[in-house]
């Protein structure tokens, strides 16, 4: 027998394939981390604030990603608040804002682990609030009619540094760089009218170049400015490999393609079955954030296959209007069909990428936490167990049956190798 473990919230999940499995392993290339986590942040802001140092006028605002995504906040708030105090931006005129874009608003009780406590106790937290008008400034549109509504804390700050990590996304090709404004800062209409472009061909999975969704966030982010970006591309133990700063679209077009040497994974041929993790906490926090996972197991299952999804879901479906839209349908055929009668709606938008991908494929859920009948009400066939899930797809493929693992799905980009 063969063992394999897949992560599963913070912990993992085990289990045995017979040695006559053909069982291929799918993950990110193993990249060694920098020595010192904190040194190679301090060296990616030196080079940087060497070409360009930062001004020391007015106020400051430090924009971090909230709990959704693995940022290793902690060690490069430290390094990056000490550096900017050295600059001459005195620490009570900085604040750090979490953008949350249209994610659920971060908890107060969350921020020190978000944040580390001590940059709780001596710094200004803000969280933004993309459906507060109030907090939010409109900066007309973009070239393509998408209204811009931008957080009004950032923009009324002199000094603007965002901070993030690069990795591939569902359909704006990979996050980080403009994104954090375009997106964690922006309004809900800003939002949805950039998310309408999901819908473009051009907006894959891995795709910078070309790809509309990515390119409407870099207009707003040259609209609304930024002085500096510092993102860290990770490794599967999500430790830093490389730190990059400087201007959002330099970092961006540098780390995608560190980014895309580390994530994009050959493989031989569709596979039966593809068991794929998103790859944990937090990214399996809830269905909203898991499904990415199927999009990225989607590329590596054969057609008619079937993609078993090992994700804990502990809070649930994670969205109101996502739950909604699967719920009011009987099959994903009909989640398509209703998402193009009704038109592009936030949230449904989670269920239009998930449908797309359940067409494709059989999917299963693995999860001990979603509650089952939730879990069938979003159209998943949901297991306690990954062995109950295997027994599933075995006796649907037979024992012969090709399997991939995706331990680390939704930082994962398979590539099927040509034929012929």
């Amino acid at each position: 027998m063969v063992d394999v473990a897949v992560p599963y919230g913070k912990t993992q999940l085990h289990f045995s394939l017979p040695d006559s499995t053909p069982l291929t392993l799918v993950k990110p290339v193993s990249a060694p981390p920098a020595r010192d986590q904190a040194a190679e942040v301090a060296r990616a802001l030196e080079e940087a604030l060497a070409r360009h140092p930062l001004p020391s006028r007015g106020n400051a605002v430090v924009v971090v990603s909230d709990g959704t995504r693995p940022v290793p906040n902690t060690t490069i708030l430290p390094v990056l608040l000490r550096r900017m105090e050295a600059a001459g931006i005195a620490r009570e005129r900085i604040s750090i804002l979490v953008g949350t874009g249209l994610h659920r608003p971060t908890r107060e009780a969350e921020l020190p682990a978000l944040l580390g406590a001590e940059v709780c106790r001596n710094y200004r937290v803000a969280v933004h609030d993309a459906r507060d008008r109030d907090r939010l400034v409109p900066l007309g549109e973009t070239s393509r009619g998408t209204p811009i509504w931008i957080n009004r804390l950032y923009l009324e700050s002199d000094v603007r540094v965002l901070t993030g990590m690069i990795e591939p996304h569902q359909f704006v090709g990979f996050t980080g760089g403009a994104k954090s404004v375009a997106i964690g800062l922006a309004g809900e209409e800003t939002i949805e009218g950039n998310h309408t472009l999901l819908q473009d061909p051009r907006s894959q999975i891995g795709v910078y170049d070309g790809n509309p969704a990515r390119a409407e966030m870099e207009e707003i982010l040259e609209r609304v400015g930024a002085d500096l970006a510092v993102n860290v591309i990770l490794n599967n133990e999500k430790k830093i490999v490389r730190s990059l700063a400087g201007s959002p679209v330099e970092v961006e077009r540098a780390g995608v393609q560190l980014s895309a040497q580390i994530c994009q994974v050959a493989v031989p041929h569709p596979f039966d079955i593809v068991i794929a993790s998103p790859g944990g906490f937090p990214k399996d926090l809830e269905v909203y954030q898991a499904q990415k996972a199927v999009a990225h197991a989607a590329i590596a299952v054969r057609e008619g296959g079937t993609i078993v999804l090992v994700a804990e879901c502990p809070e649930g479906s994670g969205d109101a209007e996502f739950e909604r839209f699967m719920v009011q349908s009987s099959s994903p055929a009909g989640v398509l069909e209703r998402f193009r009668r009704a038109g592009f709606r936030m949230g449904a938008h989670k269920a239009f990428l998930l449908a797309r991908s359940m067409v494709r494929a059989r999917v299963l859920l693995v999860s001990d936490r979603l509650p089952v009948e939730l879990g069938k009400r979003l159209l998943f066939e949901q297991h306690g167990t990954i062995e109950s899930a295997l027994e599933s797809a075995f006796a649907r493929h037979g024992l012969s049956a090709t399997v991939a693992v995706m331990p680390k799905a939704s930082s994962t980009i398979p590539r099927i190798a040509a034929t012929g």
